[in-house]
């Protein structure tokens, strides 16, 4: 029977339309963000594909493996090898209940390529993800932008789920620990903040009914908050499943957090990350005036000092595209081949020597004058992500957030936008 010759009477969504506070339409106007595309989040887009939410958003960033087989339901074994969110987003586009509905993987870097602009342009992110590097970035764009989050995580039998408040209560970080910190830094190096290429990661042991599980309870508290029913925020909800039991833990608030910091007012200028230094100032100064400063928000590093000989070298690209085993010029012996060869014409100096560049203003790049060169580099190879808000003094020293919206169509295009 075609879809328009369904009546009421038949509707896929009639059992759930019988509940007393349930608003179908809410669930179909939610524009809802799923941070992972592994088992957990297959589960969470299956389970949000069949209620009839109609804007689904998934971000990840690597491929499908033979062990995510026997736990997400999305996923074939002709799929190995292909990219986790663009085959999730096609397979819960197939499975979405809601005719209208727009499912849309983005294959990105959740901490370094996703702009905050798209953090604020959701109800509501659902994170899915397994490591806490992940969870500390959705949680600090969801404070800054005032959209309320769901964290869930699992080990072997065990599901945890939080719910967080856009702007009030605890967050995720007013509860890490000092291994969860560790954990979070693990991927770079203490010095630089560089990458570290080998890095053993852990393989939690996990089994497709904890997901399911988890996913349910993660699920039925989105529900809640898009309904405006009662949720407790900051409360971790952990589920055992070796006794089925269900306990509460009510975390902290540190009222000292780094996290509670919410953006003011969103300036959007009319360009976006391949915009030039030059370019980005002009649109700056036309809305606040002369003498801005941009600040990055994150490292670029121009030269430093070859790690074993100390000779200079040239490295123009951000610490997060950075390996450590590539911080060794071509003059000397290294293992793996990834030395850099480009060494620039200064004396040997010390093994600390290093230039980082984390703002920019007319005259200046970071700590050096702004030369011709600087000022025709792309925000994007500074390492500014598509759709980013950057922080901007002015000349008066107050911040102002301006978001590079000339990305909008390009990062999105008409995901989100009500039609009818």
């Amino acid at each position: 029977m075609p879809l328009a010759e369904i009546s009421q009477a038949e509707s896929f969504f009639d059992r759930q339309e019988r509940l007393g506070w349930w608003r179908q339409e809410t669930l179909r106007a939610a524009r809802i963000l799923v941070v992972g595309a592994g088992a957990l989040g297959n589960e969470t887009l299956k389970n949000l594909a069949l209620l009839g939410a109609r804007w689904l958003l998934v971000v990840d960033h690597d491929d499908i493996s033979p062990s995510n087989l026997s736990r997400t339901v999305f996923f074939k074994p002709s799929d190995i090898g292909r990219r986790k969110a663009a085959v999730a987003a096609e397979r819960a586009q197939a499975l979405c209940r809601e005719t209208l509905g727009l499912v849309r993987g983005l294959d990105a870097d959740l901490v370094w390529d996703i702009g905050l602009g798209l953090f604020r342009r959701v109800d509501l992110i659902l994170g899915c993800v397994d490591n806490d590097e992940a969870r500390l970035s959705i949680n600090r764009a969801a404070r800054a932008v005032g959209v309320p989050w769901v964290n869930a995580g699992m080990y072997e039998l065990t599901g945890s789920v939080t719910a967080f408040s856009a702007d009030a209560g605890p967050c995720f970080e007013c509860a890490i620990t000092p291994d969860q910190l560790a954990d979070a830094r693990s991927r770079y190096d203490s010095c630089e903040q560089v990458r570290q290429r080998y890095l053993l990661e852990e393989r939690l042991p996990a089994i497709q009914v904890t997901s399911a599980l988890t996913s349910a309870l993660q699920v039925q508290e989105a529900v809640k908050i898009l309904h405006g029913e009662p949720v407790a925020f900051g409360v971790r909800r952990i589920y055992n499943g070796w006794t089925h039991s269900l306990h509460a833990i009510q975390l902290p608030l540190d009222p000292h957090c780094l996290a509670h910091g919410r953006l003011e007012q969103v300036v959007e200028l009319p360009i976006g990350a391949d915009a030039s230094l030059r370019q980005a100032l002009d649109a700056l100064e036309a809305r606040l005036g002369s003498g801005v400063t941009v600040h990055l928000g994150r490292r670029y590093i121009r030269r430093m000092a070859c790690r074993r000989c100390g000779r200079p070298m040239a490295i123009e690209r951000p610490a997060h595209l950075l390996y450590e085993d590539e911080l060794v010029c071509g003059r000397c012996p290294t293992a793996g081949g990834f030395a850099i060869n480009e060494l620039i014409s200064h004396p040997v100096t010390t093994a600390g020597y290093i230039e980082v560049v984390t703002r920019f203003s007319r005259h200046r790049f970071g700590d050096a004058p702004m030369t011709r060169e600087d000022e025709e580099r792309a925000l994007r190879q500074l390492g500014v992500p598509p759709l980013h808000i950057l922080t901007v003094e002015d000349r008066a020293g107050r911040s102002w957030a301006c978001e590079l919206t000339g990305d909008l169509a390009a990062v999105l295009a008409d995901w989100g936008r009500q039609t009818d």
